[in-house]
């Protein structure tokens, strides 16, 4: 009996090693499902704002047009009738209205899309900038759309399906690549945030995978100590769309530069990440350039514009430093419940979800991963100054969008933003051996399954009456 036990903790170890991704794959496809179908259209952040963006990109209109203090494009009228119907405006940054339905009528609005109507301005400055990469999934469904004659609320809904199992793909490889952490990857991808994002119209689902998937990567490099041309080419292909996305998060292309590998050359090691870093740059600034004309400043009468906003953090450092420290000194104690925002900002704050969800996170860091050798305590460091420039440039973006005159904080930051980098700080945060029992990772899974359950109540509650 003693001889076969060697053989017998290998299979263990084999089947606990491919686990993860399984169950990833058995759950993920009907949770992120239930989010996209469930969720009223326009109903998820700036929803029609990403809809126009992606009509406009499927005739290949790549660039926006601007009109006096508007940006955006002429688009069927069937799109402005949709959002109307179901969030009561079209406005930028109007607060949208919660329309309760029938469960029985959950898909009774079809809009035509008005494709043989005269098409109409729309002015969507939030979306107009965006690179065409980040929408390719929803200008695909557009495109089956406007073939098969959809309404736009089921044009709007295939997007959401595709975008989810872009994301699910991604979230998949991570998984598979990932050296350690991949429980806590899981219950991370599995959490009431991360499947509202992957399931919503907009750009989340390519960013939040795309995320994971970086840092799925960097960890592999890190750990094995080794860069090939074929890791290389993802880094640079997914660091390329995620950033090009949303600018925030070109620092995850750099998660395997330091600490050095003892015996390699700090120029061959660094080479990578700086060529993919640099192209990465070149290609965000390329892209504000070519759509600069179609910038506009927020009309808002409280807010300064771009350039006043930039004049006075240059003229004014140490104020602007202590603008963002208050920031995250208010922000940070409430960022936790933040993350479990659903809707947009319409179901806000869902602790029966944000509790369970919250306690599988810790649960698993605590549990930790006796496979996590390469955990040092420089490699956590540097996993954190990637988090906390993350933040910085997300701070940033925040000021120099939605920063009122003499604001005390900065408005508008959404825990939904760090869903990229939450892997990466997690992990970087986690134990590095394994604690018992083994069953706090059933517990975990149990209790973000819990957290789903109570996050999907409420949304359906907010829209639907029974």
């Amino acid at each position: 009996m003693t001889a076969f036990e060697p053989l017998a903790r290998q299979v263990r170890a084999k089947r606990d090693e491919v686990r993860p991704h399984r169950l990833f794959l058995l759950i993920a496809p009907f949770l992120y499902a239930a989010y996209a179908l469930l969720t009223p259209p326009f109903q998820s952040f700036d929803e029609n704002q990403h809809l126009d963006r992606a009509w406009q990109i499927s005739s290949l209109q790549f660039i926006g047009e601007r009109r006096g203090a508007q940006s955006g494009g002429n688009l069927p009228p069937g799109l402005r009738e949709a959002t109307v119907q179901e969030i009561g405006s079209v406005v930028p940054l109007a607060e949208p209205k919660v329309v309760r339905r029938p469960i029985s009528e959950m898909f009774g609005r079809n809009t035509p899309i008005g494709g043989d109507r005269k098409p109409i301005f729309y002015d969507f400055f939030g979306s107009v900038v965006y690179s065409p990469v980040g929408y390719l999934p929803q200008v695909f469904a557009v495109q089956i759309g406007k073939s098969a004659d959809l309404s736009v609320e089921w044009t709007l809904r295939l997007g959401r399906l595709l975008n989810l199992a872009l994301c699910i793909g991604l979230v998949l490889w991570a998984l598979k690549l990932v050296p350690f952490g991949r429980w806590l990857m899981l219950v991370i991808a599995l959490s009431p945030p991360m499947a509202a994002g992957a399931a919503a119209f907009g750009q989340d689902a390519l960013v939040n995978g795309g995320g994971f998937l970086l840092t799925a990567l960097g960890l592999r490099i890190a750990a094995e100590k080794r860069w090939t041309g074929s890791r290389t080419a993802v880094v640079g292909l997914v660091g390329f769309a995620v950033s090009l996305a949303k600018f925030a998060y070109l620092p995850l292309v750099a998660i395997a530069a330091l600490p050095l590998p003892k015996g390699v050359r700090m120029q061959r090691w660094l080479l990578p990440p700086m060529l993919i870093g640099s192209a990465a740059a070149a290609l965000i600034y390329a892209w504000v350039r070519l759509n600069a004309h179609a910038v506009v400043d927020p009309f808002l009468p409280w807010m300064p514009t771009f350039a006043e906003q930039v004049s006075w953090a240059i003229s004014n450092p140490l104020d602007f430093s202590l603008l963002i420290a208050r920031t995250w000194l208010f922000w940070l104690p409430s960022a936790w419940a933040r993350l479990y925002t659903f809707g947009d900002a319409t179901v806000p704050g869902v602790r029966l979800a944000a509790v369970p969800g919250i306690a599988a996170l810790l649960a698993m860091m605590a549990y930790g991963d006796r496979a996590a050798t390469a955990l040092t305590r420089g490699r956590r460091i540097w996993m954190l100054l990637i988090f906390a420039a993350v933040a910085l440039l997300i701070t940033i973006a925040m000021f120099m969008t939605l920063a009122a005159r003499g604001a005390v904080t900065i408005d508008g930051i959404q825990g939904r933003y760090f869903l990229p980098v939450f892997p990466l700080g997690a992990i970087a945060l986690m134990r590095r051996g394994e604690t018992a029992p083994p069953a706090i990772r059933t517990v975990a899974l149990i209790l973000v399954l819990v957290a789903n359950v109570a996050a999907l109540g409420t949304i359906l509650t907010t829209f639907y009456s029974f």
